[in-house]
């Protein structure tokens, strides 16, 4: 079972305060491992488990009705923003697309640090999943990876993906774990937890959902990085669910939501970390964070798809103010600017497949129309907006910052981007 060792944090007299010289009595925790663990779904567990796959089914059928993964790449933005340890961070969407278009542009840019943070979660989404396949087995190597990803352009870049070879904790102060809210595995621990854990995920014949989130838990209580741990876990969810053959092209902002219902989210977390000496309760534990987790998932997916209907009434209002013949370029654009509403003609003219003169014809149309806004910050690298579904993302995202999903009626419960102008 799982246990809370007791150590002494000996004293070297650095720090700033008498709580940071101070030495004192620690509990690191030391999990149980999954990989031999054979976990029996409770009843009201089952059912949650059962509803939160046919969720994803659902939302996975409708989402391939239109171009999904830049959508994805949006909501990755959003969930860096709010898993961010620095308070408060904002970033609009049109500024991210923006920069990612110039990315592809091959036009520099600067970044300052919480930008950085957040383009290095959306390459990890989008890398990570990008690269995996239904069926193909997780690796540590994986996980390191989406570590190394999340922390380019931080000032912990130099250690991103390395497994940490020293005590950290959360909570409490920066010089030691005296006092802490959590203290994680002691180092010499972590990469046989880490191995445990890919094996649990690769061997496990529970649905995708309840292997998801027994090894996000897990990683979050192994804590094996010097930073971006809790970005690591959420983007390991979607990774397990796309390799469990249960998303293909749908990135439900499962994490989002754990992070608008954060106090249950840690209440949850922390009953995971159990300690006990009966299978009773480790099998209670177990059932309980995994249920927490699946009617999460649930709501998740019905706020993406609610979110895609908006778009798609996006679209229709699109075909009523111009009228493209079916397979040329312009009415594929209209399909690509659902998920990519940040283009160029070059961009326009690599995603629809077509001449760059049907391409920029095809732009040149949208403009007129008012579909699409030429950014004035980047007149010379020709960069068009679709300011419909920048503001329908920024309209959109604050209400996964709450519980009812109604911003009406109810405050963001985290830090949100501001709703950006429509000037550009």
């Amino acid at each position: 079972m799982g246990v809370y060792l007791d150590r002494f944090w000996q004293p070297d007299g650095g720090g700033m305060n008498k709580a940071e010289r101070m030495g004192g009595a620690y509990h690191p925790y030391l999990p149980d491992t999954l990989a031999d663990y054979e976990l029996l779904l409770e009843p009201s567990c089952a059912r949650a488990v059962a509803d939160a796959q046919e969720a994803l089914g659902k939302l996975e059928s409708s989402g391939s009705r239109i171009d999904t993964e830049p959508l994805a790449r949006m909501m990755l933005r959003a969930e860096a923003v709010s898993s961010s340890r620095i308070e408060g961070l904002e970033m609009p969407a049109g500024r991210l697309l923006e920069y990612e278009e110039l990315d592809r542009l091959g036009v520099g840019h600067r970044l300052d640090g919480t930008e950085a943070q957040i383009l290095g979660n959306l390459h990890t989404l989008v890398d990570g999943l990008g690269r995996a396949n239904a069926g193909e087995p997780l690796t540590v190597e994986e996980i390191c990876e989406l570590n190394r990803i999340l922390l380019i352009g931080t000032k912990l870049e130099g250690r991103g993906g390395a497994v940490r070879a020293e005590q950290n904790w959360i909570g409490g102060n920066r010089i030691n774990p005296v006092g802490a809210v959590y203290v994680p595995p002691e180092p010499e621990a972590v990469l046989g937890l880490l191995e445990d854990l890919v094996a649990f995920v690769n061997c496990s014949e529970l649905p995708p959902i309840a292997i998801a989130a027994i090894a996000h838990a897990q990683l979050e209580t192994i804590h094996p990085f010097a930073d971006g741990n809790g970005r690591a876990g959420r983007a390991l969810v979607h990774l397990i669910l796309k390799k469990g053959g249960t998303t293909r092209v749908t990135v439900p902002p499962i994490s989002l939501l754990l992070a608008t219902d954060r106090e249950r989210y840690i209440a949850n977390l922390s009953a995971f970390r159990f300690k006990g000496e009966g299978e009773t309760d480790r099998r209670a534990a177990m059932n309980g964070w995994v249920e927490y987790f699946a009617h999460i998932t649930c709501e998740a997916c019905s706020r993406a798809s609610q979110f895609e209907g908006t778009l798609r009434a996006v679209k229709e209002g699109w075909r009523e103010r111009v009228s493209f013949r079916e397979g040329s370029a312009g009415a594929r654009l209209l399909d690509i600017l659902l998920g990519t509403p940040v283009i160029s003609i070059k961009t326009a003219q690599e995603l629809t497949g077509r001449s760059y003169p049907a391409a920029r014809t095809a732009v040149a149309e949208l403009v007129e129309a008012g579909i699409l806004k030429q950014n004035a910050k980047n007149r010379k690298s020709g960069i068009f907006v679709a300011g419909d579904v920048v503001e329908a993302f920024n309209a959109y995202e604050p209400s996964l910052a709450t519980i009812s999903g109604d911003t009406a009626v109810e405050k963001p419960k985290r830090p949100v981007p501001q709703r950006a102008s429509r000037k550009c």
